[in-house]
């Protein structure tokens, strides 16, 4: 079996009470740089949903950002 890499960075949040860990990993033979990749996933991965997908209105009706 393969060890587990150890994370790059860990984020933690705690949301009510809920607590949310993220650990973030690189892969040493990637061939895109991490610019490239997250322009590549919102060139598309955004273009399968309509234009209201993910918008959370508040109290007031307007867009959460």
């Amino acid at each position: 079996m393969e060890a587990t890499k150890a994370p790059a960075f860990s984020l933690s949040r705690q949301i009510g009470q809920t607590y949310y860990t993220v650990n973030v990993r690189f892969n040493d033979h990637a061939t895109q740089t991490m610019e490239e990749k997250l322009l590549h996933m919102i060139q598309n991965e955004t273009v399968d949903f309509d234009e209201n997908c993910g918008i959370i209105f508040n109290a007031t009706n307007e867009p959460s950002v």
